[in-house]
């Protein structure tokens, strides 16, 4: 791929690139959830979500690449990475000090505490990417713990917002499978980029657990299966939209194999846009 010369990017690529489709990801679920349940808040909550996913996804490859050796050429995020270094962490330093700032002044008290919630398993997260040993990733997946803290940062602020005794079993029903999509989708890219892990030293969900891998099609099905069979419910827009995203991670898993992996990359996190077919409905 051009990207891994000195060539420009292909257009479709950019976005993978700069980490502005998992903002993109989290922003449209978080519509979904406000609209199925019904919940109004401030368009600024959405940007807040949207700055605060390209923050921590923008720190975590800098990150990599600052830990991993110059000689190892890594994926193509994170030779784009190394190259705009630079610009990229003044990127970071300016979002995160407006992201702060919009915080501090939007943020109602009703969503600190959730909020705090959220940062502190954050932390666990952040504890097994630094520590990296096989022992703890294998006890806990950090592709699962990551899939599940974006599906619960996605639904904070739709949940604070929700009308007394709208947000129980269904809302957090529905959660959950959104979370399972998510944390399946971090396990498939873990599965495309298992070399490069293993050249970088990285530990993940494919390199430590490598039996359990094999099944991960199967437990894809299951998610959509069983998130379609909920659809019958009031929720019913989330639950298709996790079945067709479920359904879309099969079948890219099934021709993974004809694929690039830039490509892979980006179809990885273009299966989880599907709210935006029920935004309007």
């Amino acid at each position: 791929m051009t990207h891994n010369g000195g060539n420009t990017p292909p257009l479709w690529l950019w976005p993978n690139l700069l980490g502005l489709d998992a903002p993109a990801v989290a922003v449209s679920w978080q519509l979904l959830f406000s609209r199925v349940f019904g919940t109004g808040f401030p368009i600024v909550l959405h940007l807040i979500l949207g700055l605060s996913v390209w923050c921590i996804y923008l720190a975590d490859r800098l990150y990599d690449t600052v830990r991993t050796d110059e000689a190892v050429a890594g994926t193509g995020r994170l030779i784009f990475t190394r190259r705009h270094f630079k610009p990229l962490a003044v990127a970071l330093g300016i979002a995160s000090a407006a992201n702060l700032a919009l915080i501090i002044r939007y943020v109602p008290e009703k969503l600190i505490l959730s909020g705090l919630v959220t940062a502190f398993l954050l932390g666990i997260y952040y504890a097994i990417r630094l520590g990296g040993g096989a022992r703890l990733v294998s006890l806990i997946p950090r592709e699962i713990l990551c899939g599940m803290l974006f599906s619960l940062g996605c639904v904070i602020t739709p949940h604070a917002y929700a009308a007394p005794g709208t947000a129980g079993l269904q809302f957090w029903l529905a959660a959950a499978f959104f979370g399972f999509a998510c944390s399946a989708n971090c396990i498939l890219i873990s599965i495309w980029e298992r070399e490069e892990d293993l050249a970088a030293n990285d530990q993940s969900f494919a390199t430590a657990s490598p039996r359990i891998v094999r099944h991960i099609g199967a437990a894809i099905v299951l998610i959509g299966a069983c998130s379609l069979a909920l659809a019958y419910s009031s929720s019913w827009g989330i639950h298709l939209a996790v079945a067709l995203s479920a359904c879309a991670q099969s079948i890219v898993l099934h021709f993974d194999d004809r694929l690039s992996k830039p490509m892979l990359r980006v179809l990885g996190d273009a299966v989880l846009l599907t709210p935006l077919l029920f935004l309007w409905v």
